[in-house]
């Protein structure tokens, strides 16, 4: 009898303490503009010194200088955020640099735009194009092993995380998803639509690749910048971000990387690295002694 009630002791606690491992990792913006941490090699060290599992690789001008400076530290580029124009052909320098990736798990991660013009939002004509450069790009990704998540991006052409699923479905390619920015999101939905979070995340779940979160205020912005509301440091606000993280962690069993979006957030930017890691950390220990 003792030794069963030890196994059953030892197994409440393995459930009680369930590690998180989740990828954790920040966005360039967390360090980006900083007047002493000005070079690729200073940035990448602080930002791996601090804890973090990786950094974000933004934009094709800076692919160079920044996967150098991971190699050089030995630290991982989580997404490559590229962008894609309805219309245009894709940067030429693209293929070579995800063939350079291969091996690093790096998410590619495109957002699209469209000259308005020629592409009406979520017209089929702009749509089919999307389809098209995504499953260029999925071809390339494909070769070298990695993952495609169509990141919506408030004001482009995919800015809503619905349209990324229907687009992520046309593509019809298992290394294709989408990501889930709560900044984009909230500056894309109604108060109404939000009630409804959970249910429509179980819905992205099978094709969410990736994800970022921020402190945030949940409210309908009415600031000449909305992400002066949606973009605020973590921890901080009246949307309740570690629900968020403890409904996809705990709840749906999501398990792919999760980032912290800093644009725009003034101040000591080696500070805000060093607290955004104390409230991870803490949002992990809570994770990990709650039951449910």
């Amino acid at each position: 009898m003792r030794t069963f009630i030890l196994l059953i002791l030892i197994c409440s606690n393995s459930v009680l303490a369930q590690k998180v491992k989740n990828e954790f990792f920040a966005l360039h913006n967390i360090i980006r503009g900083d007047s002493t941490y000005n070079t690729f090699d200073k940035q990448v060290e602080l930002v791996k010194n601090a804890g973090f599992d990786g950094i974000e690789i933004n934009q094709i001008e800076s692919f160079d200088g920044m996967k150098s400076a991971l190699d050089q530290f030995q630290f991982k580029g989580s997404y490559f955020y590229v962008k894609i124009q309805l219309g245009d052909p894709i940067d030429n320098r693209l293929e070579s640099a995800i063939n350079k990736l291969k091996g690093t798990n790096t998410i590619i991660a495109p957002y699209i735009l469209a000259d308005t013009k020629r592409f009406k939002p979520n017209s089929p004509e702009g749509d089919s194009e999307a389809i098209k450069l995504l499953q260029l790009i999925s071809m390339w990704s494909k070769k070298s092993g990695l993952e495609v998540a169509i990141y919506p991006h408030f004001s482009f052409y995919v800015e809503r995380t619905d349209h990324s699923l229907q687009l992520a479905q046309k593509v019809n390619r298992k290394n294709v998803g989408l990501s889930f920015n709560l900044c984009h999101w909230l500056a894309t939905t109604s108060l109404a639509e939000r009630a409804y979070l959970k249910n429509h995340l179980k819905e992205l779940k099978p094709y969410l690749k990736m994800m970022t979160i921020s402190g945030a205020y949940d409210v309908i912005s009415q600031k000449k910048s909305i992400f002066d509301d949606y973009i605020l440091p973590l921890g901080t606000g009246n949307f309740d971000t570690y629900d968020l993280v403890k409904f996809m962690v705990k709840t749906i069993k999501y398990k792919n990387p999760i980032g912290v979006q800093c644009y725009n957030i003034k101040g000591n930017k080696p500070q805000l690295i060093r607290n955004t890691m104390s409230v991870w950390n803490g949002y992990k220990t809570r994770l990990e002694n709650e039951n449910k």
